[in-house]
Protein backbone atom coordinates (compact mmCIF):
# COMPACT_ATOMS: atom_id res chain seq x y z
CA UNK A 1 0.00 0.00 0.00
CA UNK A 2 1.55 3.49 -0.95
CA UNK A 3 1.38 6.51 1.88
CA UNK A 4 -0.96 6.09 4.18
CA UNK A 5 0.37 4.02 6.85
CA UNK A 6 3.77 2.61 4.84
CA UNK A 7 2.76 -0.69 5.32
CA UNK A 8 4.41 -2.07 2.55
CA UNK A 9 8.10 -1.10 3.55
CA UNK A 10 7.79 -1.49 7.49
CA UNK A 11 6.36 -5.14 7.07
CA UNK A 12 9.37 -6.56 5.60
CA UNK A 13 11.74 -4.91 8.41
CA UNK A 14 12.50 -6.67 11.80
CA UNK A 15 9.13 -6.09 14.43
CA UNK A 16 11.47 -3.43 16.23
CA UNK A 17 11.84 -1.51 13.38
CA UNK A 18 8.24 -1.66 12.34
CA UNK A 19 6.91 -0.13 16.02
CA UNK A 20 10.13 2.46 15.86
CA UNK A 21 9.15 3.95 12.48
CA UNK A 22 5.36 3.81 12.67
CA UNK A 23 4.49 3.67 15.97
CA UNK A 24 2.57 0.60 17.39
CA UNK A 25 -0.97 1.69 17.17
CA UNK A 26 -0.17 2.63 13.34
CA UNK A 27 1.94 -0.88 13.09
CA UNK A 28 -1.27 -3.12 14.58
CA UNK A 29 -3.04 -1.00 11.54
CA UNK A 30 -1.01 -2.08 9.27
CA UNK A 31 -1.06 -5.85 10.20
CA UNK A 32 -5.09 -5.85 10.50
CA UNK A 33 -5.36 -4.20 7.46
CA UNK A 34 -2.79 -6.98 5.60
CA UNK A 35 -4.64 -9.92 7.22
CA UNK A 36 -8.03 -8.58 6.20
CA UNK A 37 -6.67 -8.01 2.76
CA UNK A 38 -5.42 -11.40 2.65
CA UNK A 39 -8.46 -12.99 3.71
CA UNK A 40 -10.80 -11.65 1.20
CA UNK A 41 -11.17 -14.69 -1.23
CA UNK A 42 -10.30 -13.79 -4.69
CA UNK A 43 -13.37 -13.26 -7.21
CA UNK A 44 -14.87 -12.21 -10.50
CA UNK A 45 -17.45 -10.09 -11.46
CA UNK A 46 -20.38 -11.29 -13.88
CA UNK A 47 -22.92 -8.61 -15.36
CA UNK A 48 -22.42 -4.76 -15.51
CA UNK A 49 -23.91 -1.71 -13.69
CA UNK A 50 -24.70 1.96 -15.49
CA UNK A 51 -22.73 4.72 -14.40
CA UNK A 52 -25.62 6.36 -12.64
CA UNK A 53 -29.39 5.09 -12.44
CA UNK A 54 -31.41 5.24 -15.85
CA UNK A 55 -34.92 6.56 -15.62
CA UNK A 56 -37.54 3.51 -15.03
CA UNK A 57 -38.39 1.50 -17.89
CA UNK A 58 -40.21 -1.82 -16.64
CA UNK A 59 -43.03 -3.46 -16.99
CA UNK A 60 -43.93 -4.88 -13.06
CA UNK A 61 -44.33 -8.33 -11.87
CA UNK A 62 -41.73 -9.86 -14.62
CA UNK A 63 -38.98 -12.16 -14.35
CA UNK A 64 -36.09 -10.40 -16.43
CA UNK A 65 -33.00 -12.27 -18.12
CA UNK A 66 -29.33 -11.51 -20.00
CA UNK A 67 -28.37 -14.30 -21.86
CA UNK A 68 -25.86 -12.59 -24.41
CA UNK A 69 -24.26 -8.91 -24.36
CA UNK A 70 -22.59 -7.37 -27.69
CA UNK A 71 -19.17 -6.49 -25.46
CA UNK A 72 -18.46 -6.39 -21.84
CA UNK A 73 -18.43 -8.75 -18.98
CA UNK A 74 -21.36 -11.54 -19.31
CA UNK A 75 -23.89 -12.38 -17.09
CA UNK A 76 -23.37 -15.71 -17.15
CA UNK A 77 -21.11 -18.01 -14.68
CA UNK A 78 -18.07 -19.00 -16.62
CA UNK A 79 -17.03 -21.51 -13.64
CA UNK A 80 -19.01 -22.91 -10.70
CA UNK A 81 -18.95 -21.31 -7.52
CA UNK A 82 -20.59 -19.01 -5.09
CA UNK A 83 -22.16 -15.97 -5.94
CA UNK A 84 -21.50 -13.80 -2.84
CA UNK A 85 -23.57 -10.49 -3.64
CA UNK A 86 -25.53 -8.91 -6.13
CA UNK A 87 -25.71 -4.58 -7.13
CA UNK A 88 -27.95 -2.47 -8.85
CA UNK A 89 -28.31 0.90 -9.53
CA UNK A 90 -31.95 2.81 -8.45
CA UNK A 91 -33.29 5.92 -8.84
CA UNK A 92 -35.34 6.05 -6.57
CA UNK A 93 -36.90 4.14 -3.59
CA UNK A 94 -40.37 2.12 -4.11
CA UNK A 95 -39.43 -0.82 -6.12
CA UNK A 96 -38.20 -4.47 -5.03
CA UNK A 97 -36.02 -7.61 -6.99
CA UNK A 98 -35.06 -10.77 -6.25
CA UNK A 99 -31.98 -12.24 -7.63
CA UNK A 100 -32.23 -15.30 -9.49
CA UNK A 101 -30.29 -18.23 -10.89
CA UNK A 102 -31.41 -19.20 -14.37
CA UNK A 103 -30.16 -22.59 -16.25
CA UNK A 104 -30.46 -23.09 -19.84
CA UNK A 105 -32.79 -26.13 -20.77
CA UNK A 106 -33.39 -28.16 -24.13
CA UNK A 107 -35.52 -25.50 -26.09
CA UNK A 108 -33.41 -22.58 -26.30
CA UNK A 109 -36.07 -20.06 -25.87
CA UNK A 110 -37.01 -21.44 -22.54
CA UNK A 111 -34.77 -21.21 -19.30
CA UNK A 112 -35.18 -22.65 -15.44
CA UNK A 113 -35.08 -21.39 -12.56
CA UNK A 114 -32.83 -22.80 -10.14
CA UNK A 115 -32.00 -20.57 -7.11
CA UNK A 116 -33.54 -17.38 -5.66
CA UNK A 117 -32.57 -15.00 -3.14
CA UNK A 118 -34.70 -13.15 -0.55
CA UNK A 119 -36.25 -9.97 -1.77
CA UNK A 120 -34.68 -6.82 -1.74
CA UNK A 121 -36.55 -3.56 -1.21
CA UNK A 122 -34.68 -0.76 -3.55
CA UNK A 123 -32.96 2.68 -2.14
CA UNK A 124 -31.82 5.24 -4.34
CA UNK A 125 -27.95 4.76 -5.59
CA UNK A 126 -26.10 1.39 -5.30
CA UNK A 127 -27.73 -1.42 -4.29
CA UNK A 128 -25.56 -3.91 -2.96
CA UNK A 129 -26.89 -7.04 -1.19
CA UNK A 130 -24.66 -9.97 0.36
CA UNK A 131 -26.24 -13.59 -0.77
CA UNK A 132 -24.76 -16.67 -0.79
CA UNK A 133 -25.99 -19.17 -3.84
CA UNK A 134 -23.76 -22.07 -5.23
CA UNK A 135 -24.04 -21.91 -8.84
CA UNK A 136 -22.71 -24.18 -11.87
CA UNK A 137 -20.76 -23.05 -14.78
CA UNK A 138 -23.19 -21.88 -17.47
CA UNK A 139 -25.81 -20.49 -15.17
CA UNK A 140 -27.21 -17.04 -15.47
CA UNK A 141 -28.42 -14.20 -13.47
CA UNK A 142 -31.28 -12.14 -13.84
CA UNK A 143 -34.12 -10.98 -11.55
CA UNK A 144 -37.96 -10.82 -10.52
CA UNK A 145 -39.13 -6.76 -10.56
CA UNK A 146 -41.72 -5.65 -8.70
CA UNK A 147 -42.46 -1.56 -8.90
CA UNK A 148 -41.84 -1.00 -12.29
CA UNK A 149 -42.48 3.15 -11.99
CA UNK A 150 -39.82 3.00 -9.59
CA UNK A 151 -37.31 0.45 -10.87
CA UNK A 152 -34.49 1.29 -12.85
CA UNK A 153 -34.34 -2.24 -14.60
CA UNK A 154 -32.44 -1.64 -17.63
CA UNK A 155 -29.94 0.42 -19.21
CA UNK A 156 -29.36 1.66 -22.63
CA UNK A 157 -27.20 -0.14 -24.64
CA UNK A 158 -27.45 -0.30 -28.43
CA UNK A 159 -27.87 -3.60 -30.11
CA UNK A 160 -28.44 -5.63 -26.75
CA UNK A 161 -32.01 -7.13 -25.37
CA UNK A 162 -32.93 -7.68 -22.50
CA UNK A 163 -35.46 -10.86 -22.19
CA UNK A 164 -38.75 -10.88 -20.21
CA UNK A 165 -41.29 -13.09 -18.82
CA UNK A 166 -44.91 -12.43 -16.93
CA UNK A 167 -44.74 -12.94 -13.62
CA UNK A 168 -42.10 -15.14 -10.99
CA UNK A 169 -41.10 -18.42 -11.73
CA UNK A 170 -40.10 -20.38 -8.89
CA UNK A 171 -37.63 -22.89 -8.49
CA UNK A 172 -37.49 -25.73 -10.74
CA UNK A 173 -39.77 -24.35 -12.82
CA UNK A 174 -39.04 -23.10 -16.71
CA UNK A 175 -41.08 -20.71 -19.09
CA UNK A 176 -40.26 -19.28 -22.82
CA UNK A 177 -39.08 -15.79 -22.49
CA UNK A 178 -40.03 -13.30 -25.11
CA UNK A 179 -38.25 -10.04 -26.15
CA UNK A 180 -40.58 -7.26 -25.67
CA UNK A 181 -40.36 -3.68 -27.30
CA UNK A 182 -39.57 -1.93 -24.60
CA UNK A 183 -36.22 -4.18 -23.45
CA UNK A 184 -34.71 -3.67 -27.22
CA UNK A 185 -31.15 -2.20 -26.85
CA UNK A 186 -31.06 -2.55 -23.49
CA UNK A 187 -28.72 -4.15 -21.19
CA UNK A 188 -30.10 -5.33 -17.37
CA UNK A 189 -28.87 -3.13 -14.49
CA UNK A 190 -27.41 -6.09 -12.00
CA UNK A 191 -23.94 -7.28 -11.64
CA UNK A 192 -23.12 -10.06 -9.16
CA UNK A 193 -19.83 -11.34 -7.46
CA UNK A 194 -18.59 -14.99 -7.89
CA UNK A 195 -16.35 -16.82 -5.96
CA UNK A 196 -14.90 -19.40 -8.52
CA UNK A 197 -14.81 -22.92 -6.62
CA UNK A 198 -11.28 -24.28 -5.53
CA UNK A 199 -12.56 -28.29 -4.68
CA UNK A 200 -10.74 -30.65 -6.52
CA UNK A 201 -10.97 -34.36 -4.80
CA UNK A 202 -7.70 -36.88 -5.11
CA UNK A 203 -9.59 -39.25 -7.30
CA UNK A 204 -7.09 -42.67 -7.78
CA UNK A 205 -3.68 -43.92 -7.10
CA UNK A 206 -2.20 -46.05 -9.93
CA UNK A 207 1.28 -48.05 -8.82
CA UNK A 208 4.11 -48.90 -10.96
CA UNK A 209 5.97 -51.27 -9.20
CA UNK A 210 8.30 -52.08 -12.04
CA UNK A 211 9.07 -48.45 -12.20
CA UNK A 212 8.92 -47.50 -9.07
CA UNK A 213 6.74 -44.56 -9.81
CA UNK A 214 3.04 -43.66 -8.81
CA UNK A 215 0.39 -42.03 -11.21
CA UNK A 216 -2.52 -40.01 -8.69
CA UNK A 217 -4.96 -38.49 -10.39
CA UNK A 218 -7.54 -35.43 -8.81
CA UNK A 219 -10.93 -34.29 -10.50
CA UNK A 220 -10.73 -30.12 -10.30
CA UNK A 221 -13.94 -28.55 -10.23
CA UNK A 222 -12.89 -25.79 -12.62
CA UNK A 223 -10.79 -24.73 -15.38
CA UNK A 224 -7.62 -23.60 -14.42
CA UNK A 225 -4.12 -24.96 -13.73
CA UNK A 226 -2.77 -27.06 -10.93
CA UNK A 227 1.29 -28.06 -10.08
CA UNK A 228 2.89 -30.70 -8.52
CA UNK A 229 5.64 -30.29 -5.68
CA UNK A 230 7.33 -31.07 -2.99
CA UNK A 231 10.49 -32.78 -1.48
CA UNK A 232 11.89 -36.14 -2.14
CA UNK A 233 10.11 -35.85 -5.90
CA UNK A 234 11.93 -35.96 -9.04
CA UNK A 235 10.01 -33.43 -11.24
CA UNK A 236 7.75 -30.34 -10.04
CA UNK A 237 4.86 -29.84 -12.86
CA UNK A 238 2.10 -27.74 -14.12
CA UNK A 239 -0.61 -28.33 -16.00
CA UNK A 240 -3.96 -26.31 -17.58
CA UNK A 241 -7.20 -27.57 -17.02
CA UNK A 242 -9.44 -26.26 -19.55
CA UNK A 243 -12.55 -27.90 -18.41
CA UNK A 244 -13.34 -29.46 -15.24
CA UNK A 245 -12.55 -32.96 -14.50
CA UNK A 246 -9.33 -34.92 -14.29
CA UNK A 247 -5.79 -34.31 -14.20
CA UNK A 248 -2.83 -37.07 -13.80
CA UNK A 249 0.83 -36.29 -11.85
CA UNK A 250 3.53 -39.03 -12.21
CA UNK A 251 5.36 -39.30 -8.96
CA UNK A 252 8.83 -40.38 -9.06
CA UNK A 253 11.51 -40.31 -6.19
CA UNK A 254 14.83 -38.40 -6.12
CA UNK A 255 18.02 -38.19 -3.87
CA UNK A 256 17.50 -39.99 -0.72
CA UNK A 257 14.14 -40.81 -0.79
CA UNK A 258 15.39 -42.75 -4.34
CA UNK A 259 18.34 -44.39 -2.68
CA UNK A 260 15.96 -45.81 -0.28
CA UNK A 261 13.87 -47.14 -2.89
CA UNK A 262 16.05 -48.89 -4.49
CA UNK A 263 17.53 -50.49 -1.60
CA UNK A 264 14.43 -51.33 0.36
CA UNK A 265 12.22 -51.30 -2.62
CA UNK A 266 9.59 -49.07 -0.32
CA UNK A 267 9.86 -45.13 0.00
CA UNK A 268 7.24 -42.83 1.20
CA UNK A 269 6.71 -39.09 -0.32
CA UNK A 270 4.35 -36.30 0.46
CA UNK A 271 4.20 -33.72 -2.37
CA UNK A 272 1.72 -31.26 -2.95
CA UNK A 273 -0.78 -30.83 -4.97
CA UNK A 274 -2.20 -27.47 -5.77
CA UNK A 275 -4.70 -26.01 -8.07
CA UNK A 276 -5.23 -22.15 -9.09
CA UNK A 277 -8.65 -22.00 -10.72
CA UNK A 278 -9.19 -19.12 -12.69
CA UNK A 279 -9.97 -15.68 -11.08
CA UNK A 280 -9.69 -17.85 -8.03
CA UNK A 281 -8.06 -18.52 -5.03
CA UNK A 282 -5.78 -21.37 -4.63
CA UNK A 283 -6.43 -24.73 -2.90
CA UNK A 284 -2.99 -27.08 -1.43
CA UNK A 285 -3.61 -30.74 -0.77
CA UNK A 286 -0.48 -32.71 0.28
CA UNK A 287 -1.15 -36.28 -1.08
CA UNK A 288 1.44 -38.59 0.87
CA UNK A 289 2.17 -41.97 -1.28
CA UNK A 290 4.31 -45.20 -0.56
CA UNK A 291 6.26 -45.76 -4.11
CA UNK A 292 7.14 -49.58 -4.43
CA UNK A 293 9.99 -51.02 -6.43
CA UNK A 294 10.27 -54.54 -7.35
CA UNK A 295 13.84 -55.71 -7.54
CA UNK A 296 15.31 -57.69 -10.59
CA UNK A 297 15.22 -60.75 -9.36
CA UNK A 298 12.25 -60.81 -7.48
Amino acid sequence: MEGGLGCGPAIRTRRSHLRRRVGPAAALACLAALAAASSAPASVTIGQLPASPPAPTCPSNADYLQPSVTGGNLYVAREAGTITSWSTRSLSSGGTYVLKIFRRTTDPDAFQVVAHSPQHALSPGLNTVPVGIPVRSGDMIGFHEQGGAFTSCTFPIPGDSVLRAAGSLPDGASSAFATGSSEEDVRLNLSAVLVPSNDFTLASVTHDRRRGTVTVTANVSNPGSMTLSGKGIKHHAAKNVAVPGPVSFQIAASGKQKRKLDRTGKARVGPTLTFYPIGGDPNAQVVTVTLRKRHPLT
